[in-house]
């Protein structure tokens, strides 16, 4: 049976990098007129943030949806071109040895959308499969790599591309509703493209088992609404506290399936969807504070990127950990639903 594989992986932003309380004293303090914005924004343990938008301007007259998806889909194309050449390149292909292309957003969209404009761009094969998994939420990262699992049970010499763009950034809320500005504290723009395929050759991290699961009676507690001037965020305090109550007994009943338990992880990834999230799974399954400070230092570094982020903790866990042969990782995203996406990888 064919192993499917991360053939290749490709992080990127925008080229506008602000630091946090900057995007507090320029972006947000001048529209909302409160100290607790201030108080979130540093208890949110970030230091920089990158944007589509070059400054507050944008968001000045409280744009349109309309405006705020056209920076989208001006910002997200070419973004996504410099991503998905360099997975390309990383993984020896050509665009036109792709078979199926997933695209992932919740932060904006088109039709035709990306998966049609990125593949004519590209010149990708016009009998290329595609697929877009659109609004999905933060967990749709992993989402993507088990469509990508299943693709190739189904085909296994196939290459499938996983692309996510998300600009959070461009949906930044007035008013002091405390779910606005928490997200106003929380959200950064980036992108990722991963390429999967059959494992051919030692080194590449071997996908060997995705799970779903989604808590239907805490559907309230993460989500995001369209309106007319962006997306309004719900963001429930009591995330945290939700997701350690159902994540650590999932943890190990999905191990379990592969006749692992919690020792035999060396990776832990998990999606930085606020501090206070990796802080309450890190103590509900008993992590250590570095094995959690991939995902810290993504926080840090770039913020809460939705279905982007994922992908973030797991090349900086490649540059910086180094796995050895043999070694698992365990990622781990969260988002609407309220639902949790699990996948297990082995070098």
């Amino acid at each position: 049976m064919t192993i499917p594989a991360i053939l290749s992986l490709a992080t990127g932003t925008p080229p506008n990098q602000y630091r946090q309380m900057d995007i507090h004293d320029q972006w947000i303090s001048p529209f909302l007129h409160t100290q607790r914005a201030r108080a979130i924004f540093t208890a949110a343990e970030i230091d920089t943030r990158f944007s589509a938008l070059a400054d507050a301007a944008f968001l000045s007259n409280e744009p349109s949806t309309k405006a705020r998806n056209d920076v989208y889909m001006q910002t997200a194309r070419p973004l996504a071109q410099t991503v998905i050449r360099q997975a390309l390149a990383r993984a020896n292909l050509a665009p036109t040895d792709l078979d199926h292309f997933i695209v992932i957003s919740c932060t904006g969209f088109d039709d035709p959308g990306l998966d049609v404009l990125l593949a004519g761009d590209l010149h990708m094969r016009p009998d290329l499969r595609r697929s877009a998994l659109i609004g999905m939420g933060c967990h749709a990262g992993l989402t993507g790599l088990d469509r990508a699992v299943l693709e190739l049970a189904a085909r296994p010499q196939s290459h499938v591309l996983v692309l996510t763009v998300e600009l959070g950034t461009l949906h930044f809320q007035h008013g002091k509703k405390l779910d606005s500005m928490i997200a106003a504290a929380l959200f950064g723009d980036g992108a990722a493209a991963v390429i999967v395929g059959p494992h051919t050759s030692p080194g590449r991290p071997k996908l060997l088992d995705t799970m779903t699961y989604s808590d239907y009676q805490a559907h309230d507690l993460l989500g995001f609404r369209v309106s007319d001037k962006g997306y309004e965020i719900r963001l429930d305090r009591n995330v945290p506290q939700a997701l350690q109550n159902i994540v650590p007994n999932l943890v190990a009943g999905f191990l379990k399936r592969s006749n692992l338990n919690k020792d035999d992880i060396r990776f832990w990834g998990i999606h930085p969807g606020g501090a206070k999230i990796v802080d309450y799974l890190a103590q509900g399954l008993d992590l250590r504070p570095d094995e959690v400070n991939f995902s810290r230092q993504v926080l840090r570094q770039y913020g809460n990127m939705s279905s982007a982020t994922i992908f973030f903790v797991l090349d900086q866990i490649i540059r910086q950990g180094q796995p050895q042969p043999g070694d698992y990782a365990l990622l781990q995203s969260f988002g609407p639903g309220l639902t949790i996406e699990l996948c297990l990888v082995q070098w």
